[in-house]
């Protein structure tokens, strides 16, 4: 046998050694510290492509009150916000609710995505129109919408109270609203009287305005 010969033998039992030798634990550790760095990766990417999704499409955390509208009584102080509107009311592009005090405020927190803030969009309408000459202010609050969805909403069903961006849902969390529609009537003295979970009836709106008339007047 030539040392050529010799050589290429011992090739094949070096790479037998090779593959027959028990993986180093070194490596295993290795390859469990990194399994969770790239779950966590993954994580973080999904939450990021996620919040990205959500600003451009207006899709939201908040779900939508269906079925018949339940009625919840209240009494505390409505804070205080103020935002953009979509279109001036009375001569301002801002909305401040402390400017209306002295008046009964209908808030209505909504979406163009949302089925029932459709339903009851018409008979908002209607009731701001029978009120609105009488110290009572309609609100609208869009959340987690695009302006481009809202505006076209608010065309489409012939809106004409004032209507305020509330994008990232501050407004709605400060309220501790759960979910849309829901209305919130505000007392000529700042307190919230009730408040209406789902679609609104014009029952439910007329009587909510006149409670809350009725409820500042007694107040202090």
């Amino acid at each position: 046998m030539t040392p050529t010969d010799s050589h290429e033998l011992a090739e094949p039992d070096l790479l037998a050694q090779l593959e027959d030798a028990p993986a180093s634990p070194s490596s295993g550790r290795n390859l469990l510290v990194w399994i969770p760095v790239f779950l966590a990766l993954v994580a973080l990417l999904g939450l990021l492509g996620w919040g990205l999704f959500r600003e451009r499409t207006g899709a939201s955390s908040f779900s939508t009150n269906d079925g018949p509208a339940a009625v919840a009584v209240l009494s505390r102080p409505a804070a205080d916000f103020s935002g953009r509107l979509y279109e001036p009311f009375q001569g301002s592009a801002e909305f401040a609710l402390a400017d209306h005090r002295g008046k009964v405020v209908v808030i209505n927190f909504w979406a163009s995505w949302c089925p029932p803030c459709r339903d009851e969009a018409p008979v908002l309408e209607a009731t701001w129109r029978r009120y609105k000459d009488q110290d009572v202010v309609f609100l609208g609050i869009d959340i987690w919408d695009t302006e481009a969805d809202a505006r076209a909403y608010m065309r489409e069903f012939g809106i004409t109270f004032p209507n305020l961006e509330d994008r990232r849902g501050r407004i709605a969390v400060e309220y501790g609203v759960t979910g849309i529609p829901e209305t919130y009537f505000v007392t000529p003295d700042g307190m919230i009287s009730r408040k209406i979970i789902g679609a609104v009836t014009d029952a439910l709106l007329v009587q909510g305005i006149e409670e809350a008339w009725q409820a500042g007047k007694a107040g202090p």
